[in-house]
């Protein structure tokens, strides 16, 4: 009898869960308006325009947004958003 069982491709497919999406990042809970102004700012110390270092930065974002409540995000975080393009 023939075997009944789906192609070997079919069957790696089927097992594969579907895409669940992560948790959002800490800048994609913010409101539009936050994200532009930090944007903004990410820009101006790309161009030079803010001096200092990445980790200055960071530390100063990550500061301003613990203290004004919009986001527990840490140094670490911010520094490595500050690298995106």
């Amino acid at each position: 009898m023939a075997d009944k069982r789906p192609s070997l491709t079919d069957a790696i497919r089927a097992a594969v869960p579907p895409v669940v999406r992560r948790q959002l990042s800490w800048w994609e809970r913010l409101d539009a308006a936050t994200v532009a102004e930090l944007e903004a700012i990410r820009e101006d110390w790309r161009a030079g325009r803010i001096p200092g270092s990445k980790t200055s930065l960071a530390k100063a974002i990550a500061r301003e947004l613990s203290e004004r409540g919009l986001s527990d995000i840490g140094t670490q975080g911010v520094t490595s958003w500050l690298g995106k393009r």
